[in-house]
This record gives structure tokens, C-alpha cells and sequence, in this order.
């Protein structure tokens, strides 16, 4: 096997098919990062007969001092009908990342980070387990059932909200990317209250301007936007990516309704999986994250682990450094 170069067109071929979908490692997640001015690179692991086995999009991340690290989000991916051998899978991603990313200078790279979808032995591979950045927990939702069992999976609470909202009149809309600007301040009301940090606007605006994989989602009431949801579509699967919601309108249960109405959608356009990103691990009450699991649960799904987040170092000295100044931004941010 080897690693090589791939287009868009050889990435999203391999990459759609796979089941679910890893909307992070497509092309038009590449192009989005591009947006922001980073670098990418669309790698490929073939066999001798040139088939596709695994395939990747790297991401050059700036760090000050004029070093950087490359990121794999959600990758690599591989295909899992193959009987491939994961891990050295990964030693050959490793052996050959920073050559793919020829453009960069080698003493700029600190270290290169991924997070497979897939096990492999973590004993063979000198890289170190860090704190996720995509969740490595989710909730997958089989949307190839009927839409009635889908309905009946529902759990009885979440039933009877999206019926409350029916009858509250809440109106779910598909919107433009340019009206985003309209929705915008629900996403900053939504992270004042539940002290979450959001992107720049310009961050989703660019995603929803990207390309039509993004696309924006509302609740109205009487005209009056009370919840919303960003939403990537990619190969087989649906991908919920962010979303806001008016707890002054708690009662009215507007989130509830929208989600349904985003997977009935999803399930009538012939999309095999809906992908909630992201859940709470069990045994965790005081999980941040509790109250949208509980939400996200209520709609049925599998869960969902991924190996984690793994860092493979290439500079150890500057790798410990990174982490210094991580650690402080981190504080920083907490006391400010």
C-alpha cells in the first residue's frame, strides 16, 4: 500500500460511500477550512492494483512563533468492507503526513493530530491520547427504517413535544444562507445563557456560503425565530452541527418539531443516517452536556464510540510548550 495525492472528485468518491458518511473529511470541509486560510490536503492509501483503501483531509493548523500542526478531523476513513489492516493504516498516514504536506516546512510541525473512526492498536503507534475535539461519543440515527418506526422510536415525551409545538402553530422553514445574519442573535443569546463559546459570525456564515452541503434550519412563532439549527449533508448522511434555541419560549417546545421535521426530511431525500454529533458518556451527571443528550436521546439512535483524539509528535520539546500555553489560554478563558 501507499499514500497518494487525490482530487476532490477521487476524495468525495470514496469518502460518500462509506457508511455513515464523515462529513469533516470532504472536500467541501476542505474547501470551508480554505475559507479561513488554512491549508489542505487530500491524501489517499491505496493497493498495489490502485484501489482506494483510506483516504484523508489534512488540515494545516498556525500556532504563533511560525509553527503549526496538521489535523485529520474524523479521519482517516477507511473502508470498512476491505479487510485492511487499521493500524497500519495509520502508521502509513503518519510515515507519509508530512510529506503530503510538502507546501509547509518540516521544522514548522510540531505534531500531526487525527481521530479514526475506527479501532486499531494504540500499543504500536507512539501517538498520545489528548482531549477530544470532534465528540468521540455520538448518537446515529438509522433513518433506512419506515418513517412510522421511526415516529414509534420516538420517546413518549419527545412525541408529545413535537405535537405541542404543532398545535402552538410553530413553523419550520428552510432559510437562505443570507439570512443567517437574521438568526445570528439566537445563537449569541443561546451561548450567553447556557456559557458556551460560540465561532465568529463570519465562521457560520462562511459554512452556510460554502456550498449547499450547509444549510440553515428555523422554528418561527408569529415570525418570531425561537430556535435554529445548522445542518451539513454529505454522501449518506446528515450531520447536526449547531444549533440555538429562545429558552423564553421553553414551553412551546419549537426544538423538538425542528429536529423531526430535519430528519423526516432527510429520511424523504433517501439519506441513510442522521449523525446528532456529539452526546454525554454515562456516569456523567454534571456533564455540560446532559441536558442536549437527554434531547438528542429522545429521538432514538445508537450510540455511537470513536477511538478519540490522538496526537503523533514530531517536535517534543515544542509539543510540550503547546501545551504550557494551551493550558493557559484555557485558564485565561475560564477566569475572564
Amino acid at each position: 500500500m501507499k499514500v497518494i495525492t487525490l482530487n476532490e472528485k477521487q476524495l468525495d468518491e470514496f469518502a460518500e460511500r462509506q457508511s455513515p458518511s464523515q462529513l469533516l473529511q470532504s472536500s467541501v470541509w476542505a474547501k470551508f477550512q480554505q475559507k479561513f486560510g488554512h491549508k489542505t490536503w487530500l491524501a489517499g492509501l491505496a493497493n498495489d492494483q490502485g484501489e482506494l483503501m483510506a483516504s484523508a483531509v489534512i488540515i494545516e493548523q498556525r500556532l504563533p512563533l511560525q509553527k503549526s500542526y496538521l489535523y485529520c478531523p474524523r479521519g482517516p476513513v477507511v473502508d470498512k468492507n476491505q479487510s485492511i489492516n487499521h493500524t497500519d493504516i495509520v502508521k502509513l498516514f503518519l510515515k507519509e503526513a508530512r510529506d503530503i504536506s510538502i507546501e509547509t516546512k518540516t521544522e514548522e510541525e510540531i505534531f500531526f493530530r487525527f481521530e479514526p473512526t475506527f479501532n486499531f492498536n494504540q500499543k504500536e503507534i507512539e501517538a498520545l491520547k489528548t482531549k477530544d475535539i470532534q465528540p468521540s461519543l455520538t448518537l446515529l440515527l438509522d433513518l433506512k427504517s419506515d418513517e412510522e418506526i421511526l415516529s414509534k422510536n420516538l420517546h413518549q415525551k419527545t412525541r408529545y413535544n413535537i405535537n405541542l409545538a404543532e398545535k402552538k402553530g410553530v413553523q419550520v422553514e428552510l432559510r437562505p444562507a443570507e439570512k443567517f445574519p437574521d438568526v445570528w442573535p439566537l445563537f449569541n443569546y443561546t451561548s450567553t445563557r447556557n456559557n458556551f463559546n460560540l465561532h465568529a459570525q463570519n465562521y457560520y456564515q462562511l459554512m452556510l456560503n460554502t456550498s449547499d452541503n450547509f444549510k440553515l434550519w428555523t422554528a418561527s412563532l408569529e415570525e418570531k425565530i425561537i430556535a435554529a439549527a445548522i445542518v451539513g449533508y454529505y454522501g449518506n448522511t446528515v450531520t447536526y452541527l449547531h444549533g440555538a434555541s429562545d429558552y423564553r419560549y421553553r414551553e412551546i417546545m419549537a426544538p423538538n418539531l425542528l429536529q423531526w421535521q430535519i430528519i423526516k426530511r432527510a429520511k424523504s431525500q433517501n439519506y441513510k443516517y442522521y449523525d446528532f454529533h456529539g452526546i454525554a458518556p454515562q456516569g456523567q451527571p454534571n456533564h455540560p452536556w446532559v441536558g442536549i443528550t437527554r434531547f438528542k436521546k429522545g429521538f432514538g439512535g445508537k450510540e455511537i464510540a470513536y477511538p478519540g483524539t490522538f496526537d503523533f509528535i514530531y517536535q517534543p520539546e515544542w509539543y510540550r510548550i503547546y501545551k504550557i500555553f494551551r493550558k493557559l489560554n484555557l485558564l485565561f478563558k475560564k477566569n475572564k
